[in-house]
């Protein structure tokens, strides 16, 4: 995708990248086996894809709306702070000023109805390809991905590329070893 002389200064603006976790690192879908515990598939490939945006500075949180004991060791396992609230904005927003920076600072991943307000605060708004239609209409970039099948990585690389980083070699460098 080629990416607008706008759409290159938001990217290069940002310093912090919230995401929403169900239909963004996964598909939405849960598995529930017959003693009710719940399973759901994330893409590896999206971690080599946040770790480089956290090597070069990126703050990176998980913002979700339900204390989901899966979502948590996902995340702690990622290194990603999770933040967990009956509403996103105000987090959202804690969050950019608990890291002392303006809204225009901050990325947001999102892809449901109930993104939508922070998808309108963030200074880049970004959504994946099965993401809600509310969600499209207002993103900045909607991925080529589906939810869950390597959307964040996609957004990683744009990131990276965009911000003139030499991300193809650090990839290869790991998928030699």
């Amino acid at each position: 995708m080629k990416i607008s002389a706008e759409l290159a200064k938001k990217i290069k603006n940002i310093k912090l990248m919230a995401f929403d976790f169900d239909g963004i690192f996964t598909d939405a879908k849960v598995i529930i086996d017959q003693d009710g515990r719940e399973s759901i598939i994330c893409s590896r490939r999206d971690s080599l894809g946040t770790n480089q945006l956290k090597r070069i500075g990126i703050k990176l949180a998980v913002i979700s709306m339900e204390p989901n004991p899966i979502v948590m060791k996902r995340c702690e396992k990622l290194k990603i702070e999770c933040l967990v609230g009956n509403e996103k904005l105000p987090i959202f927003r804690n969050l950019i000023k608990r890291e002392k920076l303006k809204a225009s600072e901050a990325a947001f991943m999102g892809d449901d109805l109930n993104d939508l307000d922070c998808l309108e605060d963030a200074g880049l708004a970004l959504t994946v390809a099965d993401g809600a239609e509310q969600c499209k209409k207002i993103a900045d970039y909607v991925t080529t991905k589906r939810g869950g099948d390597h959307a964040v990585r996609e957004v990683c690389d744009v990131i990276m590329k965009t911000r003139g980083e030499d991300y193809e070699n650090i990839y290869n460098k790991y998928e030699k070893k």
